[in-house]
């Protein structure tokens, strides 16, 4: 690679300001921007008028076939030298071009009009070759002290000897030089040149972070561009070049509702999403895989399962992921291939955010047989590790991880995660920040609390089941661990999470804020179609005569099956009494809801209930958030009382008016409710107090 395009345009009779294939120069304000992007940034790019403020949408661009294409221009070229040696680019240069135009507008906001005409009227980017031995390209017009360029030269590439690509060119020096011309014309600048905006942070002044950089590797001697071996040379832009661009040009997130699972080959490293090669890539003459991916916003799953090595892959914007060693690329075609002091960190870099924009992140990872590292980003990841002793971090986000086969080393991060797994793989793991909101799910088991050992001290928990042994590492004091066995054949499984004992609850004395916890294990109440519940009234000590119910919410949201429990909560003989709940369909929530007062207001109620939503015509939905309204078919509409819910949703302010914790020895979960809206009242949640079972707790099918 080597390149003249940073030489001011010739003195006397410059022109700036007239239009380009229908488009001008235009200035940018990049001093907001990480530093690193800002230094492959001159700060000018295409505009759709003089000067003006708004990005080019569509940029037009030729393959000139003659001289006269450049010099029947009104005052002349004004680099005539440029095509003194003109000749028309080769058939595989107009491939490459194209490939790069590809990449760019799959980035950005950008498209590209391929058109016959070369003359500068018809064309803002021309492409051309000369007999130089390197190649070179010229920046939007603009007339700034750093690179001032001549409109009539703008966006015009000459593709020297370093830029004759071969049939397959990606992965080639000669593609990169392609790629880095056209940056050019684009408006970015070299990433080691310190004489505007600075230069790249050393840590990233080589070719896996942007091609705008001399330096195929770290610590090369910037003065002329060095080179990596045949193959190893970037395939696309890379993470600064993206950033850049997209500045300049807005984002691409086309792909947004839609799924993307990439694959690479590891024989010869070909891209492919969804099982077909993907637009714009193509295998290197030595197999190697290295380049930034741009999802366009699809949820993207990267499956490297075909991989067997120790793979080390980190899924947060800015990183990358090492997966095939011997398909690394090797940076310095001066020192032997495989020095591992020039070979990439990374086969496959991930884009920087745009604007903060969480959408292009990757979402999923699947890795193979290998003791794998997995760092996973802020999105909610599914991090499919295979066998192995992996070692996985969740980071942010609600993440469900599984570790395979093999003794696991897992942290959960800061997100409500879940470690899902066959129960015989679970065996040796080891779970660290493990929080009331974490859950483990072994996978075609039915396990129930009865047959599961759980032994713990405030910081460190055991769980046993059969041959099985796993250790979670977080605070497992004052409480227990429950189980919730669901599921049949295929979809058979069981959840367990660490729940909090109740607090103890006292007559007008409030419980502690942090203790208002709703129902603190939501898959406990969850029906499979095939468990029974119960209920069981433990205390009331309130000033009001409460009705106390029940319902099931249906998987698409609707309140179904209302049923009275208790008609007077402070009837001496309810305490202890033991109501079947009956069996909620597969999928089905079990709530519970609280009529204030309701029986000095209603008396003895007929079990005859509806909930609508409040037009009174509706079936009341819980995903709607509205407090619904109390029909029965008997008595009309029941109102002039507060009706409290399980489910906060449910409630006026979405009000937590339950709090819940786990009965020793993990087999029922306790709720308490406040009978006073929580904002107002004592909240001292002992009102009502109940207890749910189920028929599921000694289940063992595994």
């Amino acid at each position: 690679m080597s390149d003249v395009d940073d030489t001011p345009a010739p003195s006397g009779g410059a022109v700036y300001s007239t239009p380009k294939g229908g488009l001008y120069g235009g200035p940018f304000d990049s001093s907001g921007l990480d530093p690193n992007t800002r230094s492959v940034m001159m700060d000018n790019r295409w505009t759709t008028v003089f000067g003006g403020s708004e990005a080019a949408s569509v940029i037009p661009f030729a393959f000139a076939t003659s001289a006269t294409d450049y010099t029947s221009v009104e005052g002349g070229y004004p680099d005539p030298a440029l095509v003194s040696t003109f000749a028309p680019v080769t058939e595989e240069q107009k491939d490459a071009v194209r490939s790069a135009f590809g990449l760019v507008s799959s980035y950005t906001s950008l498209t590209f009009s391929e058109v016959d005409s070369a003359l500068p009227a018809d064309a803002a980017f021309r492409f051309a070759r000369y007999s130089d031995t390197g190649s070179e390209s010229n920046f939007p017009a603009n007339s700034a002290a750093y690179a001032p360029t001549d409109s009539r030269m703008s966006g015009d590439t000459f593709l020297g000897g370093n830029g004759n690509v071969p049939a397959s060119y990606f992965g080639t020096d000669h593609f990169n030089t392609i790629i880095h011309e056209m940056g050019h014309a684009f408006g970015l600048k070299h990433g080691h040149d310190p004489d505007y905006n600075g230069t790249l942070a050393p840590e990233f002044n080589d070719n896996e972070f942007s091609v705008m950089t001399y330096a195929s590797y770290f610590g090369a001697d910037t003065g002329g561009a060095t080179e990596a071996w045949v193959g190893s040379a970037p395939q696309s832009y890379m993470m600064f070049d993206i950033a850049a661009l997209q500045a300049y040009y807005g984002a691409d997130f086309s792909k947004v509702g839609t799924e993307a699972v990439y694959t690479w080959d590891p024989a010869t490293g070909q891209q492919s999403i969804n099982g077909v090669p993907a637009a714009f890539t193509g295998p290197s003459a030595t197999g190697k895989i290295f380049s930034t991916v741009w999802t366009q916003g699809a949820l993207t799953t990267y499956d490297l399962s075909a991989f067997g090595d120790d793979q080390v892959n980190d899924l947060r914007p800015g990183y990358w992921l090492t997966f095939s060693y011997a398909q690394l690329a090797d940076l310095n075609n001066a020192a032997p291939q495989g020095t591992l002091a020039y070979r990439a960190q990374g086969n496959i870099y991930n884009a920087l955010l745009y604007e903060g924009d969480a959408r292009s992140m990757i979402s999923n990872l699947i890795t193979g047989s290998g003791n794998d590292t997995i760092t996973g980003n802020d999105l909610g990841n599914l991090l499919i590790a295979n066998a192995g002793a992996d070692t996985i971090f969740g980071g942010a986000g609600d993440d469900v991880i599984s570790g395979g086969a093999g003794a696991d080393l897992i942290d959960f991060g800061t997100g409500d995660d879940t470690l899902r797994d066959l129960l015989a793989d679970l065996d040796g793991d080891v779970v660290t920040s493990f929080t009331l909101t974490s859950t483990l799910q072994i996978a075609d088991a039915l396990v129930g609390r009865a047959n599961i050992l759980f032994a713990a001290t405030p910081e460190v928990a055991t769980i046993e089941i059969g041959g099985t042994t796993l250790v979670l590492n977080g605070d497992f004091s004052g409480g227990d661990i429950m189980a919730a066995a669901r599921g049949t054949g295929p979809d058979a499984h069981t959840q367990m999470s660490f729940v909090t004992y109740l607090p103890t609850l006292s007559e007008a004395v409030s419980v502690d804020l942090a203790a208002i916890n709703g129902i603190a294990n939501q898959a406990y109440l969850t029906g499979d179609g095939t468990v029974t519940y119960a209920m069981e009234l433990s205390s009331a000590t309130s000033a009001f005569a409460n009705i106390l119910g029940y319902y099931s919410i249906t998987v698409d949201g609707t309140i179904s099956d209302v049923h009275l429990a208790f008609d007077n909560t402070l009837d001496a003989a309810a305490p202890g009494t033991q109501v079947d709940l009956g069996i909620p369909e597969d999928g089905a929530r079990v709530g519970f809801f609280l009529i204030q007062n309701g029986f000095t207001l209603f008396g003895d109620l007929p079990d005859d209930l509806t909930f609508f939503a409040p037009d009174g015509i509706t079936p009341a939905d819980l995903d709607s958030g509205l407090s619904p309204l109390l029909y029965s078919a008997s008595r009309g509409f029941l109102g002039g009382t507060d009706i409290f819910h399980s489910f906060a949703t449910l409630n006026p302010d979405d009000a937590t008016q339950v709090l819940s914790g786990v009965a020793p020895g993990g087999e029922a979960l306790w709720i308490g409710f406040e009978d006073l809206p929580t904002a107002t009242g004592d909240n001292d949640f002992q009102d009502v107090v109940i207890s749910i079972g189920t028929n599921a707790d000694g289940l063992f099918i595994v």
